[in-house]
């Protein structure tokens, strides 16, 4: 999980309108926990800067004049503190909370010295695409920052925290083996402050900190800065959504649906409606000799506890608590003044439903 600095976020002003380094993983279909439409959405959604009718310019979005991009001297804009994403429940705010501890124990480990970065870094001639990064390290005592407040160390630090049950996803320590959302993460990162190194420094399971390097790719990064900006041109400031991935997508976009509509198949649609309906028959089966199997082992255990072989317990058949429910139906009937005043109307799902008969091409 990302986390986000050590301050109370909720004071803070929101992040900029735009693209940054936790977007990016989402963009590429790397992220566990967000999805390019999740992207379209944030940005384009009723509570965005799109959604209100605000379309800005790249003059709006950048606070001075536009420069050459040059990765060693990345020009920062805005500088006035900006908090991540508050979005992510109660992880990520525990991310949150623990983002110092894990630079202090990085600092610990490695004899560096970390430097907070609250700054928003811009790419100087796409001022939509930014960065916040959590630390920048000074090695050997030397500064992060020029007089003209410029990056100018080579490396900076970011701060996960990550589950017990994830640790297979991170590789031997100090090599660039870590999940690929946060993998792309630190290419953008180093791309708009010119840094070459970005370590990662991640708490697992609350008992192991372990530190990762992730050198610059100048490639990589360049064709990050190219998806960012065609899914902005191509979603973003057209308000088109990106092709949703799952029915719980859809829904998202298509709620309800519009009477009398139709699309014709094609190819494709029709060899996964002919492979649906064969899971489906052969799913109907399956359950059928479950059904059958569970029904022997009922007759075998009798009025017996447990199914036990060799001293160990295969199975269990236990009488569930006594439950109470709801006389709905009397409730209305007899009742309808009490029934309307606690009634809630809840939106209504769309149902994907085959019909029957053959699939031809």
């Amino acid at each position: 999980m990302e986390t986000s600095g050590g301050k109370d976020v909720l004071s803070q002003p929101v992040r900029p309108w735009g693209l940054g380094g936790s977007d990016i993983g989402a963009l590429l279909g790397l992220s566990p926990h967000r999805s390019p439409l999740d992207v379209w959405l944030d940005k384009v959604g009723a509570g965005s800067p799109m959604g209100l009718g605000i379309v800005r310019t790249q003059n709006e979005l950048c606070e001075g004049p536009s420069q050459r991009y040059e990765p060693a001297r990345t020009r920062q804009l805005n500088v006035g503190n900006v908090s991540r994403e508050l979005s992510g429940g109660m992880h990520l705010r525990f991310g949150q909370h623990l983002e110092p501890f894990v630079a202090r124990e990085y600092e610990r480990l490695t004899g560096h010295v970390t430097q907070e970065h609250t700054a928003t870094i811009r790419h100087p001639r796409h001022s939509h695409l930014f960065a916040h990064v959590d630390r920048l390290v000074s090695v050997a005592g030397a500064p992060v920052l020029d007089s003209s407040g410029l990056v100018c160390t080579d490396t900076l630090l970011e701060c996960k925290t990550a589950s017990a049950f994830s640790a297979a996803q991170w590789g031997r320590e100090w090599s660039d083996q870590v999940p690929p959302a946060y993998l792309a993460q630190c290419i953008w990162y180093t791309t708009l402050t010119g840094c070459t190194t970005a370590h990662l420094a991640v708490l697992l399971g609350n008992s192991e900190l372990r530190v990762y390097k992730v050198l610059h790719d100048p490639a990589l990064g360049e064709r990050l800065i190219g998806l960012a900006l065609d899914f902005w041109d191509e979603h973003v400031m057209s308000a088109k959504p990106p092709t949703p991935r799952s029915r719980q997508e859809v829904e998202r976009l298509f709620p309800k649906h519009v009477q009398g509509v139709s699309v014709c198949a094609n190819a494709q649609t029709l060899r996964d409606l002919r492979r649906l309906r064969k899971i489906g028959s052969l799913t109907k089966r399956l359950e059928r000799e479950c059904d059958a199997i569970k029904d022997r082992l009922a007759v075998s255990m009798g009025e017996a506890e447990r199914l036990t072989h060799g001293g160990k317990t295969l199975a269990t058949w236990r009488a569930c608590a006594p439950s109470q429910r709801l006389d709905l139906a009397r409730l209305r009937r007899e009742r309808p003044d009490i029934t309307s005043s606690y009634a809630l109307t809840s939106q209504a799902s769309r149902r994907l439903v085959l019909a029957t008969g053959d699939v031809h091409e």
